[in-house]
């Protein structure tokens, strides 16, 4: 009896020592396994991947859930504001709620831009703030009334400087997100000595690339380019804002006046004075009715040099040779405002070493979301999109 007692106890302490050893072993795997996910949470490109993913929200407001609200301070609101050669410039600044120095991002929005208070422009600026970045919305008098002109690039390099001043903002981790004809300006702007080694990226969202192509668009209705043969009718925006250019630039003061009052006031009474235009007044008049493409170059080539100095002088066409700051693209391909075909020219004359990602989407109306989540595609756009912001995030966070 007694060696079997002792047997039994041998053989229970036996079994107790492995139970030990496997919860021991059991509890390092675990604390392996949670080490390993906390170096993975803290390493770089995991953690903006989580932040890029979190900030959708802000950026497509149909989404149901924003979780950087709830788990994020709410960010602080600044006004700043400078002149430049041109006029003014009024810029909001969102600041993240904590200490420490931050990457930085411009919003550079285009002519006739959305107020400083939209709703969507607000909450994708502090959904950017939550995520740990000073974001900046400018917008410029020149801008803001449709004027268009190459000096729209010295307001982007005193926001740049502005930022870099900035004790909470690493002067190394400085990005536009520019929209529209803020896209151009800052693919200008990346092209000027003033701001070389000063921006770590550049993304052209709907922009155009080189004015004499967009003017052929308008006039013509239609993309040629690369193969691509189709029909594109320019939204009224379009032609309001490429007339301002036309009547802040033509020399005789009756073809300014017939066409400020046509497009810029749409008093149709205008036309009876249409007749009595110079032949450069009547071709840019052409431009904006439509023409055929031989009578498109024909005006083209009849735009006093006035005009045509002021088209060229805010085309990215003629810099992009010069750029070296890293390019993220993007463009709707349904765009009215700018054809998509523009931003393909872009791609395909950026060099390819500074061209990071192109991406083509159907999901905007020009650059405001307009698709929603009941429709199956929506989620592979949407996967475009976090790419897009995953892959810009990674150079400012």
């Amino acid at each position: 009896m007694d060696g079997g007692v002792g047997r039994s106890r041998g053989w229970g302490l036996l079994r107790a020592v492995a139970k030990r050893l496997r919860q021991v072993r059991r509890r390092t795997v675990l604390a392996g396994v949670g080490v390993l996910v906390l170096f993975l949470l803290l390493a770089h490109p995991v953690r903006v991947g989580l932040l890029a993913l979190a900030v959708l929200p802000s950026a497509i407001g149909s989404l149901p859930v924003d979780p950087l609200v709830h788990l994020t301070p709410t960010p602080v609101r600044e006004a700043v504001s400078f002149d430049y050669p041109v006029g003014t410039v009024e810029a909001d600044v969102y600041s993240p709620g904590w200490g420490g120095r931050h990457g930085a991002i411009i919003l550079l929005l285009g002519a006739r831009p959305v107020d400083h208070d939209d709703p969507i422009l607000v909450r994708f600026a502090e959904g950017l703030s939550r995520t740990g970045l000073v974001v900046m919305i400018p917008v410029a008098s020149g801008l803001a009334s449709s004027h268009i002109q190459a000096e729209e690039v010295d307001a982007l390099v005193t926001e740049v400087d502005l930022l870099r001043a900035r004790p909470d903002v690493d002067p190394a981790r400085i990005g536009v997100i520019g929209f529209s004809v803020g896209g151009s300006v800052a693919l200008q702007a990346a092209a000027d000595p003033r701001l070389d080694g000063k921006l770590v990226l550049v993304n052209a969202f709907g922009s155009y690339f080189d004015t004499t192509d967009y003017l052929r668009a308008i006039s013509t209705r239609s993309l040629a380019y690369a193969g691509i043969d189709e029909p594109w009718e320019p939204d009224p925006l379009v032609l309001f804002v490429v007339a301002r250019q036309m009547v802040d630039t033509l020399p005789d003061p009756h073809d300014r006046d017939v066409l400020d009052r046509l497009y810029l006031q749409a008093d149709t009474s205008a036309r009876d004075d249409v007749p009595t235009m110079t032949p450069a007044g009547r071709a840019a008049l052409g431009l904006l009715e439509g023409l055929p493409m031989l009578e498109t170059e024909a005006a083209l080539a009849q735009l006093p040099p006035e005009t045509s100095a002021r088209f060229s002088g805010i085309s990215p066409s003629r810099v992009i040779d010069r750029v070296t700051t890293r390019l993220f693209l993007m463009h709707d391909l349904a765009d009215h405002v700018v054809p998509y075909t523009e931003s393909r020219r872009l791609a395909a004359r950026t060099p390819p070493a500074i061209l990071e990602r192109y991406t083509e989407f159907d999901l905007f109306d020009h650059v405001t979301p307009n698709r929603l989540p009941t429709d199956p595609g929506f989620y592979v756009q949407l996967g475009r999109l976090l790419s897009q912001l995953y892959g810009l995030l990674l150079y400012v966070l």
